[in-house]
């Protein structure tokens, strides 16, 4: 959703999800109840092929119904714009903290 909400933010699109505790936020509140907090990031991505799979997908999303007044041509277009060699890779952000 992250890298969704940045590319489509010139369409008012935000990124709502639900953030109590994540990766981005885990240190910071891990930090006030433990001396020591490491965080692992696992570097992964989605490789899209398939722009149209991806614009399926996109328009499932509850966070993505600003997008439904834009022409999907125009979306299109953005996910096109943001592909190398035919590939559209979307970031994926996993990770796990240890704390002691």
């Amino acid at each position: 959703m992250e890298y969704l909400s940045e590319i489509f933010s010139d369409y008012g699109v935000e990124n709502e999800t639900n953030k109590n505790f994540s990766l981005q936020n885990g240190y910071e509140i891990l930090s006030k109840f433990f001396a020591d907090v490491e965080k692992l990031k696992y570097a992964d991505s989605l490789a899209v092929t398939d722009i149209d799979d991806m614009m399926e997908y996109i328009y499932s999303l509850s966070d993505m119904t600003t997008l439904n007044n834009i022409p999907k041509q125009e979306i299109k277009d953005v996910l096109t714009r943001n592909t190398k060699n035919g590939v559209l890779n979307v970031p994926k952000e996993y990770g796990m903290f240890i704390s002691s």
